[in-house]
């Protein structure tokens, strides 16, 4: 005796619905990741002129002064762009017991400065060495004086 036994239906599984959804999935993702691109950053840690103390000095030194334009002379020579780490390495040669002294133009964008003290690191002058020339409104001397005024 042979029972007959039901037909068995595979389950299907609705591939149609299941491509929506996995869209959907992918572009919420797309739309909501957002991505984290490696960038170099580099801390600086910029002085107050009020913060640092100004010295006067007398010694007679050779000015490196780089222009809002971003030229660069040392002393009365004009250095041509990309020359500067050359001039630097035949000024320390030239003169080694002679100071150097930075004066950067009021409107100089920070790339250039950085891109001096490199030049100054590549050409074996540690750029701690070398003072800038700073001018100091009057409005933070007097505010400093007040200070110190008001101390006493």
């Amino acid at each position: 005796m042979e029972f007959q036994r039901p037909i068995r239906k595979i389950p299907a599984v609705p591939i149609i619905p299941l491509i929506d959804i996995l869209a959907i999935l992918l572009i919420y993702f797309a739309v909501s990741t957002d991505p984290k691109n490696k960038r170099p950053v580099m801390h600086i840690e910029l002085a107050l002129a009020q913060d640092s103390a100004t010295v006067e000095v007398v010694e007679p030194a050779a000015v490196l002064t780089i222009q809002a334009d971003g030229s660069l002379t040392l002393d009365a020579t004009r250095i041509q762009q990309g020359m500067l780490v050359d001039y630097l390495k035949v000024f320390r040669d030239k003169f080694p017991e002679r100071k150097l002294e930075l004066e950067p133009d009021k409107g100089i964008p920070l790339e250039r400065f950085i891109q001096v003290q490199n030049a100054l690191i590549e050409a074996g002058i540690n750029p701690r060495d070398v003072p800038s020339r700073v001018k100091i409104p009057e409005s933070v001397l007097k505010q400093g004086a007040n200070l110190e005024n008001s101390f006493k």
